[in-house]
Protein backbone atom coordinates (compact mmCIF):
# COMPACT_ATOMS: atom_id res chain seq x y z
CA UNK A 1 0.00 0.00 0.00
CA UNK A 2 2.88 2.46 1.11
CA UNK A 3 4.73 1.47 -2.43
CA UNK A 4 1.47 2.28 -4.45
CA UNK A 5 1.07 5.57 -2.65
CA UNK A 6 4.79 6.30 -3.20
CA UNK A 7 4.81 5.42 -6.82
CA UNK A 8 1.39 7.76 -7.30
CA UNK A 9 2.78 11.13 -5.64
CA UNK A 10 5.49 10.48 -8.00
CA UNK A 11 3.81 10.29 -10.98
CA UNK A 12 1.30 13.24 -9.31
CA UNK A 13 4.76 15.30 -8.81
CA UNK A 14 6.19 14.59 -12.56
CA UNK A 15 3.44 15.91 -14.07
CA UNK A 16 2.95 18.96 -11.46
CA UNK A 17 6.76 19.92 -13.16
CA UNK A 18 6.15 18.79 -16.50
CA UNK A 19 3.16 21.69 -16.42
CA UNK A 20 5.21 24.40 -14.70
CA UNK A 21 8.02 23.85 -17.65
CA UNK A 22 5.27 24.10 -19.92
CA UNK A 23 3.86 27.24 -18.80
CA UNK A 24 7.46 29.26 -18.01
CA UNK A 25 8.26 28.03 -21.83
CA UNK A 26 5.14 28.27 -23.34
CA UNK A 27 6.63 31.81 -24.49
CA UNK A 28 9.00 30.17 -26.41
CA UNK A 29 6.78 27.23 -27.95
CA UNK A 30 5.60 28.37 -31.47
CA UNK A 31 2.41 26.97 -33.10
CA UNK A 32 3.09 25.32 -36.38
CA UNK A 33 2.55 28.04 -39.19
CA UNK A 34 -0.67 28.52 -40.50
CA UNK A 35 -1.51 27.12 -44.29
CA UNK A 36 -1.29 29.48 -46.77
CA UNK A 37 -4.76 31.97 -47.21
CA UNK A 38 -6.21 30.82 -50.73
CA UNK A 39 -5.79 33.39 -53.40
CA UNK A 40 -8.35 34.16 -55.16
CA UNK A 41 -8.04 33.79 -58.75
CA UNK A 42 -7.69 37.64 -61.00
CA UNK A 43 -10.53 38.43 -63.23
CA UNK A 44 -9.64 40.18 -66.74
CA UNK A 45 -11.91 42.47 -68.43
CA UNK A 46 -12.34 41.59 -72.12
CA UNK A 47 -12.91 44.64 -74.48
CA UNK A 48 -15.07 42.71 -76.52
CA UNK A 49 -16.64 39.05 -76.87
CA UNK A 50 -16.81 38.64 -81.25
CA UNK A 51 -13.74 38.70 -83.15
CA UNK A 52 -13.50 42.69 -83.97
CA UNK A 53 -12.42 43.86 -86.86
CA UNK A 54 -10.52 47.48 -87.89
CA UNK A 55 -11.64 48.19 -91.74
CA UNK A 56 -8.89 50.61 -92.81
CA UNK A 57 -8.99 52.83 -95.96
CA UNK A 58 -8.41 51.02 -99.21
CA UNK A 59 -5.66 52.40 -101.52
CA UNK A 60 -5.75 52.67 -105.13
CA UNK A 61 -2.86 51.72 -107.26
CA UNK A 62 -4.52 52.43 -110.68
CA UNK A 63 -5.44 55.91 -109.37
CA UNK A 64 -8.57 55.98 -111.47
CA UNK A 65 -11.18 54.07 -109.13
CA UNK A 66 -12.30 57.81 -107.54
CA UNK A 67 -14.60 58.09 -104.58
CA UNK A 68 -15.10 53.96 -105.23
CA UNK A 69 -12.38 53.44 -102.94
CA UNK A 70 -13.57 55.47 -100.47
CA UNK A 71 -16.93 54.31 -100.71
CA UNK A 72 -15.89 50.40 -100.20
CA UNK A 73 -14.67 50.11 -97.25
CA UNK A 74 -17.75 51.86 -95.97
CA UNK A 75 -20.20 49.54 -97.12
CA UNK A 76 -18.30 46.69 -96.54
CA UNK A 77 -18.10 47.65 -92.63
CA UNK A 78 -22.07 48.10 -92.98
CA UNK A 79 -22.04 44.34 -94.66
CA UNK A 80 -19.75 42.71 -92.19
CA UNK A 81 -21.66 44.02 -89.22
CA UNK A 82 -25.13 42.70 -90.07
CA UNK A 83 -23.97 39.62 -90.73
CA UNK A 84 -23.64 39.25 -87.09
CA UNK A 85 -20.34 37.02 -86.91
CA UNK A 86 -17.84 40.25 -86.68
CA UNK A 87 -17.80 43.21 -84.31
CA UNK A 88 -16.46 45.97 -86.21
CA UNK A 89 -14.39 48.89 -85.00
CA UNK A 90 -15.86 52.39 -86.12
CA UNK A 91 -14.79 53.65 -88.69
CA UNK A 92 -14.37 57.40 -88.48
CA UNK A 93 -11.02 57.29 -86.79
CA UNK A 94 -9.42 55.87 -89.31
CA UNK A 95 -10.63 57.77 -92.11
CA UNK A 96 -7.86 59.83 -93.94
CA UNK A 97 -4.88 58.75 -92.28
CA UNK A 98 -1.45 58.24 -93.63
CA UNK A 99 0.21 55.16 -94.28
CA UNK A 100 2.65 55.61 -90.92
CA UNK A 101 -0.34 56.98 -88.67
CA UNK A 102 -2.44 54.30 -89.79
CA UNK A 103 0.13 51.72 -88.57
CA UNK A 104 0.61 53.40 -85.49
CA UNK A 105 -3.08 53.66 -84.75
CA UNK A 106 -3.79 50.06 -85.33
CA UNK A 107 -0.98 49.30 -83.58
CA UNK A 108 -2.49 50.82 -80.69
CA UNK A 109 -5.54 49.30 -80.57
CA UNK A 110 -4.31 45.58 -80.84
CA UNK A 111 -1.68 46.55 -77.97
CA UNK A 112 -5.04 47.58 -75.79
CA UNK A 113 -6.95 44.65 -76.99
CA UNK A 114 -9.51 46.76 -78.84
CA UNK A 115 -9.37 44.88 -82.33
CA UNK A 116 -8.29 41.43 -82.80
CA UNK A 117 -7.57 41.76 -86.80
CA UNK A 118 -7.40 44.03 -89.81
CA UNK A 119 -9.39 44.93 -92.85
CA UNK A 120 -7.15 46.07 -95.83
CA UNK A 121 -7.87 46.67 -99.85
CA UNK A 122 -5.87 47.57 -102.81
CA UNK A 123 -7.67 48.31 -106.25
CA UNK A 124 -5.14 46.58 -109.07
CA UNK A 125 -7.14 46.82 -111.52
CA UNK A 126 -9.72 49.29 -113.24
CA UNK A 127 -11.64 48.85 -116.42
CA UNK A 128 -14.11 51.45 -117.20
CA UNK A 129 -15.26 49.65 -120.40
CA UNK A 130 -15.83 46.21 -118.65
CA UNK A 131 -17.37 48.66 -115.72
CA UNK A 132 -14.84 46.65 -113.23
CA UNK A 133 -12.61 46.82 -110.66
CA UNK A 134 -10.27 44.30 -109.23
CA UNK A 135 -9.07 44.63 -105.11
CA UNK A 136 -7.18 42.44 -103.34
CA UNK A 137 -8.42 42.25 -99.31
CA UNK A 138 -6.77 40.81 -96.71
CA UNK A 139 -7.78 40.30 -93.05
CA UNK A 140 -4.76 39.92 -90.48
CA UNK A 141 -4.84 39.10 -87.28
CA UNK A 142 -3.36 40.96 -84.44
CA UNK A 143 -0.30 38.46 -84.59
CA UNK A 144 -0.15 39.00 -88.21
CA UNK A 145 -1.96 35.71 -89.24
CA UNK A 146 -3.30 35.86 -93.04
CA UNK A 147 -6.68 34.56 -92.01
CA UNK A 148 -8.20 36.00 -95.27
CA UNK A 149 -6.42 37.27 -98.55
CA UNK A 150 -8.28 37.13 -102.05
CA UNK A 151 -8.56 38.97 -105.57
CA UNK A 152 -12.29 40.09 -105.92
CA UNK A 153 -13.89 41.75 -109.17
CA UNK A 154 -16.51 44.39 -108.55
CA UNK A 155 -18.59 46.15 -110.83
CA UNK A 156 -20.35 49.78 -110.97
CA UNK A 157 -21.97 51.52 -112.61
CA UNK A 158 -22.03 55.02 -114.02
CA UNK A 159 -19.48 57.42 -115.90
CA UNK A 160 -18.79 60.51 -113.90
CA UNK A 161 -20.19 59.19 -110.19
CA UNK A 162 -19.61 56.04 -110.29
CA UNK A 163 -21.70 53.05 -107.95
CA UNK A 164 -20.46 50.11 -106.89
CA UNK A 165 -22.63 47.17 -107.35
CA UNK A 166 -23.79 46.11 -103.39
CA UNK A 167 -24.64 42.51 -104.26
CA UNK A 168 -20.63 42.45 -104.92
CA UNK A 169 -19.50 44.31 -101.48
CA UNK A 170 -22.01 41.68 -99.89
CA UNK A 171 -20.06 38.49 -101.29
CA UNK A 172 -17.09 40.07 -100.44
CA UNK A 173 -18.11 40.58 -96.57
CA UNK A 174 -19.43 37.15 -96.24
CA UNK A 175 -16.35 35.76 -97.67
CA UNK A 176 -14.54 37.38 -95.29
CA UNK A 177 -17.04 36.87 -92.27
CA UNK A 178 -16.20 32.86 -93.29
CA UNK A 179 -12.51 33.31 -92.72
CA UNK A 180 -12.96 33.12 -88.54
CA UNK A 181 -14.86 30.11 -88.09
CA UNK A 182 -17.01 29.06 -85.14
CA UNK A 183 -15.55 26.28 -83.15
CA UNK A 184 -16.68 24.78 -79.69
CA UNK A 185 -15.27 25.89 -76.12
CA UNK A 186 -11.62 24.02 -75.53
CA UNK A 187 -10.36 22.73 -72.72
CA UNK A 188 -6.63 24.31 -71.72
CA UNK A 189 -4.51 20.62 -72.16
CA UNK A 190 -1.16 22.21 -71.33
CA UNK A 191 0.58 26.03 -69.79
CA UNK A 192 4.48 26.72 -70.03
CA UNK A 193 4.68 30.40 -68.83
CA UNK A 194 2.90 32.62 -71.91
CA UNK A 195 2.31 29.47 -74.20
CA UNK A 196 -0.64 27.61 -74.08
CA UNK A 197 -1.12 24.07 -76.03
CA UNK A 198 -4.88 22.82 -77.33
CA UNK A 199 -5.64 19.60 -77.61
CA UNK A 200 -7.59 19.90 -80.86
CA UNK A 201 -6.56 22.11 -84.33
CA UNK A 202 -6.97 22.28 -87.39
CA UNK A 203 -10.13 19.20 -87.25
CA UNK A 204 -12.13 21.37 -85.17
CA UNK A 205 -11.87 23.99 -87.18
CA UNK A 206 -9.18 26.01 -85.71
CA UNK A 207 -7.40 28.73 -87.87
CA UNK A 208 -3.85 30.63 -86.62
CA UNK A 209 -5.22 34.65 -85.83
CA UNK A 210 -8.58 33.19 -83.84
CA UNK A 211 -8.68 35.05 -80.03
CA UNK A 212 -10.48 33.80 -77.38
CA UNK A 213 -10.99 34.71 -74.08
CA UNK A 214 -10.52 32.08 -70.68
CA UNK A 215 -13.45 31.14 -68.47
CA UNK A 216 -12.65 29.39 -64.84
CA UNK A 217 -15.15 28.17 -62.32
CA UNK A 218 -15.17 29.82 -59.04
CA UNK A 219 -15.48 26.75 -56.15
CA UNK A 220 -18.81 26.21 -55.04
CA UNK A 221 -19.37 27.22 -51.53
CA UNK A 222 -22.53 25.88 -49.03
CA UNK A 223 -24.81 29.02 -48.12
CA UNK A 224 -24.39 29.04 -44.47
CA UNK A 225 -28.44 29.38 -43.99
CA UNK A 226 -29.70 27.50 -46.72
CA UNK A 227 -27.09 25.05 -46.95
CA UNK A 228 -27.75 24.80 -50.80
CA UNK A 229 -24.60 24.82 -53.26
CA UNK A 230 -25.24 27.01 -56.00
CA UNK A 231 -24.16 26.79 -59.45
CA UNK A 232 -20.34 27.75 -60.12
CA UNK A 233 -19.67 30.95 -60.83
CA UNK A 234 -17.32 31.40 -64.24
CA UNK A 235 -15.33 34.27 -64.23
CA UNK A 236 -12.88 36.01 -66.82
CA UNK A 237 -9.31 35.06 -66.05
CA UNK A 238 -7.37 35.70 -69.34
CA UNK A 239 -7.26 36.29 -73.16
CA UNK A 240 -5.30 34.21 -75.79
CA UNK A 241 -4.32 34.12 -79.35
CA UNK A 242 -3.61 31.01 -81.48
CA UNK A 243 -0.35 31.39 -83.25
CA UNK A 244 0.16 27.52 -84.77
CA UNK A 245 -2.61 24.98 -86.07
CA UNK A 246 -1.68 21.23 -86.59
CA UNK A 247 -4.02 18.85 -87.36
CA UNK A 248 -5.18 17.71 -83.71
CA UNK A 249 -2.81 20.51 -81.62
CA UNK A 250 -2.66 24.35 -81.62
CA UNK A 251 -0.46 26.47 -79.38
CA UNK A 252 -1.48 30.02 -78.15
CA UNK A 253 0.42 32.69 -76.57
CA UNK A 254 -1.26 34.54 -73.10
CA UNK A 255 -1.85 38.28 -74.43
CA UNK A 256 -3.67 38.86 -71.04
CA UNK A 257 -3.85 37.61 -67.65
CA UNK A 258 -1.82 35.45 -65.10
CA UNK A 259 -4.04 32.98 -63.66
CA UNK A 260 -4.74 30.63 -66.46
CA UNK A 261 -4.58 26.72 -65.70
CA UNK A 262 -4.74 23.50 -67.07
CA UNK A 263 -8.66 22.52 -67.86
CA UNK A 264 -9.69 26.37 -67.67
CA UNK A 265 -12.11 26.58 -70.80
CA UNK A 266 -11.07 28.67 -73.99
CA UNK A 267 -13.66 30.18 -75.59
CA UNK A 268 -13.08 31.81 -79.12
CA UNK A 269 -14.66 35.21 -80.37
Amino acid sequence: MTGYHHGGMKKYLFLIAFGLWIVGCGSQILPPPPTAPFRPREDVSIENYKFRVAVMDFTDQTGQAGDLVKTIPDILTTVIFKSGRLDLYEREPLRGLLARDAGETIQGLVEKRVIDGVISGTVTRFSRTEKTIVIEVRLLSRNKAVMYADQHTLSFKGRREMEITRDDVVSLGEAISKAVPRVPDMKIAGKNAAQITLGAGSNKGLVAGMTGYVQAYLDKVNDPETGEIPKPTPMIVGEVVIDQVSDDTAIGRVIAGDDILVNDTLRFK
